[in-house]
């Protein structure tokens, strides 16, 4: 059976028309979003049929305005059971509250409590049919800096540095035992932060069946993110190996980050 599962990192409510009009045309019928925002989410999802689940990274202060951020599957099928598996230290949901100019980075530095947010491997098991079930996961793994020859982004700056990236190490363990215990067939979507070609990233890839073309170069997208001429493909569709891809199509132009969308073999 096929199922058409769209990734993209959506970037707060910048680009929700964009996004909505998306799924609008392409019709996937399981979408994986990062950075989203709980009230857009339920918004899109009343509007064009989809269930979904939610699992907030903190809750955001904008002004007069709150609301949680964080990871979300939407599905055209029902949702018969969902789970939030935490890989932060506390291992469990905690209440966060950030506001938005504490999350940019200053004076090169990034955000110092980036490790205390609510790092969540989001999993709903669907019914595709009366005989199958899938397993659809997404999460937004925090970023590392670290030496890497031609990403300017990405070039570790102090020893700070290197505690964050033994804290991230620790961070993938838990995450790549969670990802080992769930029930296959799996899909694995997530953008990661950290690009491929690296450790977070390839690890994942040993793990499971990456379906990202091998030559893109980047998913970041040229012209809407704030930073121009970042080469670093950090989101991915991954699969275990029971489920194949016919394909998987790079959307520019509807976010800060490109959008994946597969057509997957279950």
């Amino acid at each position: 059976m096929t199922l058409d599962v769209l990734h993209v990192n959506i970037e707060r409510d910048k680009h929700i028309d964009a996004i909505a009009t998306l799924l609008k045309e392409r019709n996937p019928h399981v979408v994986c979003f990062a950075e989203a925002m709980y009230t857009d989410v339920a918004a899109i999802s009343s509007q064009l049929g989809y269930a979904f689940v939610f699992a907030p990274l903190f809750l955001l202060e904008n002004g007069s305005k709150s609301d949680q951020e964080g990871s979300a599957i939407l599905s055209k099928y029902p949702i018969l059971k969902t789970e939030k598996y935490g890989y932060n230290d506390a291992a469990k949901e905690i209440t966060l509250e950030r506001m938005l100019e504490g999350l940019v980075v200053k004076n090169g530095e990034r955000p110092a409590d980036r490790f205390f947010w609510n790092y969540t491997l989001l999993t709903a098991l669907i019914q595709i049919d009366e005989q199958k079930t899938v397993t659809i996961s997404t999460t937004h793994f925090p970023v590392t800096d670290h030496s890497a020859q031609g990403y300017e982004d990405h070039v570790i700056k102090s020893l700070q540095n290197i505690d964050d990236m033994e804290h991230s190490k620790i961070y993938l363990d838990k995450l790549v035992g969670i990802i080992r215990s769930l029930r296959a067939p799996l899909v694995f979507t997530a953008d990661l932060n950290n690009p491929r070609g690296e450790y977070f990233y390839d690890t994942l890839a040993h793990e499971l069946v990456d379906h990202v073309p091998p030559a893109l170069t980047s998913s970041i997208d040229p012209t809407l993110h704030k930073t121009k001429g970042l080469n670093l493909v950090v989101d991915t569709i991954m699969t275990s190996p029971d489920v194949s891809a016919q394909s998987l199509e790079v959307i520019e132009g509807v976010s800060d980050h490109k959008a994946f969308l597969a057509m997957l073999d279950v």
